[in-house]
């Protein structure tokens, strides 16, 4: 009994439901005002709405914010490429100089070098000096030659 009852009663919803259903035809044809309908829905919580607020007016201020950037920039861009082209020509420039300034330094190093290497050992073509001996006995201001005695050089 139970179940014919729950049959009956089922049946009845499944063959109402097309009654109760909207079609095209029952809507008005020439409705020229039409509404958008809220993104969020006809009867939406709160929370809902409040999010979808606020995730407008986050956009639209990340939208502000990207064209303010985008402003900025485009003022920006052509000093700091100016100032880039500057620093490359300059940087040019004293590279240069620091290549002469460390030739001509190491050429007046490798003088200096030659000059005291020459006054230390002497030159290879000057002859030795003479060594002039004399006895302990004579004075050494004596303006008298005495002949050297030369020693070989090993």
């Amino acid at each position: 009994m139970k179940m014919m009852k729950t049959v009956l009663i089922t049946s009845a919803i499944l063959a109402s439901t097309p009654l109760w259903a909207q079609t095209a035809t029952t809507a008005p044809a020439n409705t020229s005002t039409h509404t958008q309908p809220a993104p969020y829905g006809d009867n939406p919580s709160i929370f809902k709405v409040l999010g979808h607020k606020a995730q407008q007016k986050v956009q639209h201020t990340a939208e502000k914010v990207d064209y303010g950037v985008q402003k900025g920039i485009a003022k920006v861009k052509p000093k700091v490429e100016n100032a880039w082209e500057d620093t490359k020509d300059f940087a040019t420039e004293k590279s240069v100089i620091a290549i002469e300034k460390t030739q001509n330094a190491a050429v007046t190093v490798n003088k200096k070098l030659n000059e005291t290497k020459e006054g230390l050992i002497g030159s290879p073509n000057d002859q030795p000096a003479p060594i002039v001996s004399r006895p302990l006995s004579e004075s050494s201001t004596d303006q008298q030659s005495v002949p050297a005695q030369q020693t070989p050089a090993s």
